[in-house]
C-alpha cells in the first residue's frame, strides 16, 4: 500500500463527455482529494508502476477525505476493468456518457485539436483509421464489462446533456454516491470547455497554464479565478482560439445514418440501465424520432 492509502473512486469515461468537468468539481471538494495532473492512466498505461506509485499521486489527507481521479481510458479497457477490481472490489465508479454519435465526432475534433491527424482530415476519413471513435461510443459493451466485474449500486451513470442544463442537480448526485457533503458549491460548477476550440499556439497556453497551477499550488487559486476573468486576459485567450467547426466538415448525412443505426441498442441499453423512458440524445427515443433525427 502506498504511503496515503487506498483510492476510493475514479471517473472511467467516456472521453469528450464532460470528464474534465467532473474532475475539476471534484477536486475542488473539501472532502475529496484528486490527483494531479487529472488522468494518471493508471490501469491502462502505467499499470507497470504499482499500487505505491498510484497511491503517491494524491496529496496527504486523514482517513476522512476521498482519494479519486478521472482517466477516460479506462472506459473501453478490459484490462482496466480487471486491474481497477483487484485493486479495490469497492471503487465507487463513475461514467458520464453523451450522445454517441455527438461524442465520436468529437473525438474527431479532439484528434484534430491534438494534432493526431493532419489538419483538414474528413470525419470519415478519421473514421477509417480510428476504430476508437466506434469503440468508445459502444455503450452497451463497455458498460456491461464493467457490471461484470463491479456491483451496479457501485457505478453511477452521468450524461453530459444532464450536466449543461442542470448542473448542480448532478453534483448533488456526485456527492451522494460518493458520501460527501453537497453544501460546498464548488467555483465554475457551470463552466464547460468548448470542444471545437483549438489553440493557435500551443506555447502560449502552456505557460500561462504554468504560471495558473504554480499559483494554484500556493493556494491562490481564487486569485487566478479572478485574473482569468479580467479583460485582458480573457482577451488574450479569445485571440489565441480558432474554432474547428470553420475549417473540418460536418460528417456526412449518411454517415450519420449509419452511426444512429449502429448506436441504437446502446441507446437503449443505457435509458434501461438509468430507468429512464427516454434520454437527452437525437438518437434517443421512439423509431420515428430518431430517424427524423438522424
Amino acid at each position: 500500500m502506498g504511503q496515503f492509502g487506498k483510492v476510493g473512486f475514479i471517473g472511467i469515461g467516456a472521453q469528450k463527455s464532460a470528464t474534465s468537468w467532473l474532475h475539476h468539481v471534484l477536486s475542488g471538494h473539501p472532502e475529496i482529494v484528486g490527483s494531479d495532473p487529472k488522468e494518471l492512466n493508471y490501469f491502462t498505461a502505467n499499470y507497470d508502476r504499482g499500487d505505491a506509485w498510484y497511491e503517491n499521486q494524491f496529496a496527504d489527507a486523514s482517513d476522512e477525505f476521498i482519494r479519486g481521479e478521472c482517466s477516460p481510458t479506462y472506459f473501453f479497457s478490459g484490462d482496466a476493468v480487471e486491474r481497477a477490481h483487484r485493486y479495490n472490489p469497492e471503487f465507487r465508479i463513475i461514467v458520464v456518457l453523451r450522445d454517441p454519435v455527438k461524442r465520436a465526432f468529437s473525438n474527431h475534433l479532439h484528434e484534430l485539436r491534438k494534432g493526431h491527424i493532419p489538419e483538414g482530415t474528413s470525419f470519415e476519413d478519421g473514421l477509417k483509421t480510428n476504430h476508437a471513435y466506434i469503440k468508445q461510443s459502444q455503450y452497451r459493451a463497455n458498460l456491461t464489462r464493467w457490471l461484470a466485474r463491479f456491483n451496479r449500486e457501485n457505478l453511477l451513470v452521468l450524461l453530459s446533456e444532464d450536466i449543461a442544463e442542470t448542473p448542480e442537480v448532478v453534483f448533488r448526485l456526485l456527492c451522494q454516491h460518493l458520501g460527501v457533503s453537497s453544501d460546498h458549491i464548488p467555483e465554475g460548477l457551470s463552466e464547460r470547455r468548448h470542444e471545437s476550440l483549438a489553440n493557435r499556439s500551443e506555447g502560449l497556453q502552456r505557460n500561462l497554464r504554468a504560471v495558473g497551477d504554480m499559483a494554484r499550488s500556493v493556494g491562490l487559486d481564487a486569485a487566478v479565478n479572478r485574473i482569468k476573468r479580467t479583460q485582458p486576459i480573457r482577451g488574450m485567450l479569445a485571440l489565441n482560439k480558432r474554432d474547428l467547426r470553420q475549417s473540418v466538415a460536418p460528417m456526412l448525412p449518411k454517415t450519420k445514418r449509419e452511426l444512429c443505426q449502429l448506436f441504437s441498442e446502446d441507446v437503449s441499453y443505457v435509458a434501461e440501465l438509468m430507468g429512464r423512458k427516454e434520454l437527452p440524445w437525437a438518437t434517443s427515443g421512439t423509431k420515428e424520432r430518431t430517424e427524423n433525427a438522424c
